[in-house]
């Protein structure tokens, strides 16, 4: 789990929103894939992650090694990769399984037929624009060449980036060109180093931007409400081909939701830990009992970022609820 430094390069420059969205690239690499029903029980299962606390209840199971103690025969890999348009891509080319971002990329391949859903959420966190100069207090401050970091264009960030350059300069897209791929512990670098004059972020680069000078001018629970953050994502074919990892996994994730909001000290201690001492388990403990942090399996908001998607036209249509969503005991009052 990398928070201060990356341990991989950051994706400079800005990328077109075309090159992220048109349907017909990844429809392309779906077919190239043979993005189909997964065949039988799998030895080699890979879950797939981004930096940042806004995992915790996937970077619990991974220090405790709760998988691979259930499911001795079964290889269980953990990829951290940089935004959900990489996590996307690599489940589209089988080789990442399970995949956790935010809603955005992941209603952008629902869109494209990726053929995945919702297996449970993870968190609420509220997401926040964070500028290190004084003088800009809303967006309409910021220089018109000013460069705003965040995972990717059509990461969770980029929503309430538009939503907010609807609402404060008449155009949701306004802002579109400012936008700078770049994982985030680089855009925490970049920010405070100067070279980017704003990151749209989370947990715990938010605390770190803060402590060094920075201030937030938008916060995503403004825009959309209290909101899942991450979600967790695979093939219903992959689940169904394989029942024991299913059921472990399941069982799994309450056991780690649960300690997250029971016992936030002793999760702080296995956070601290898989970190590798980049956090210190009282940093985690404050950040992951934050009052605007909430450790929830049941996903919230999805239906509401799929009609704002359709209305920007990140999507084409906003898809049904039996076409986002699992059936199972995660999601039955999901919304």
């Amino acid at each position: 789990m990398s928070y201060r430094g990356s341990r991989r390069g950051s994706r400079h420059g800005i990328r077109s929103l075309a090159a992220v969205f048109a349907a017909t690239l990844l429809t392309g690499v779906l077919a190239a894939c043979g993005a189909g029903a997964d065949d039988g029980p799998a030895d080699t299962i890979t879950i797939g992650y981004q930096p940042g606390l806004g995992y915790a209840t996937l970077l619990i199971i991974k220090e405790q090694k709760t998988l691979e103690k259930a499911l001795p025969d079964t290889e269980i890999t953990w990829q951290e990769l940089d935004s959900g348009g990489a996590l996307r891509d690599a489940v589209i080319a089988g080789d990442v399984q399970v995949a956790s971002m935010g809603a955005s990329p992941f209603l952008v391949g629902v869109d494209a037929g990726v053929g995945w859903k919702t297996v449970a959420a993870m968190n609420q966190m509220n997401l926040q624009l964070m500028v290190t100069d004084p003088a800009i207090k809303s967006l309409k401050d910021l220089p018109k060449d000013a460069k705003i970091a965040m995972p990717a264009p059509d990461s969770i960030q980029s929503l309430p980036l538009r939503k907010a350059a609807g609402e404060q300069l008449g155009d949701p897209h306004a802002l579109d060109k400012n936008i700078v791929g770049m994982g985030h512990p680089d855009g925490l670098q970049a920010l405070v180093s100067g070279q980017i004059a704003g990151h749209l972020t989370a947990p715990p680069f938010v605390a770190q931007e803060a402590e060094a000078g920075a201030h937030p001018i938008l916060k995503s629970y403004d825009l959309f409400g209290r909101t899942t953050f991450n979600a967790i994502y695979a093939k219903p074919d992959f689940l169904d081909a394989n029942p024991d990892f299913t059921k472990a996994f399941y069982a799994a994730l309450k056991e780690s939701n649960a300690l997250l909001s029971d016992d936030p000290a002793r999760a702080a201690e296995l956070l601290s830990a898989e970190s590798e001492g980049e956090l210190t388990a009282a940093e985690v403990k404050t950040q992951i009992t934050d009052p605007d942090v909430t450790w929830s399996l049941t996903p919230t908001g999805f239906g509401e970022f799929a009609d704002f998607m359709e209305s920007v036209e990140m999507i084409k249509k906003a898809p049904a609820a039996e076409d986002i969503y699992v059936d199972n005991e995660f999601n039955a009052d999901a919304s």
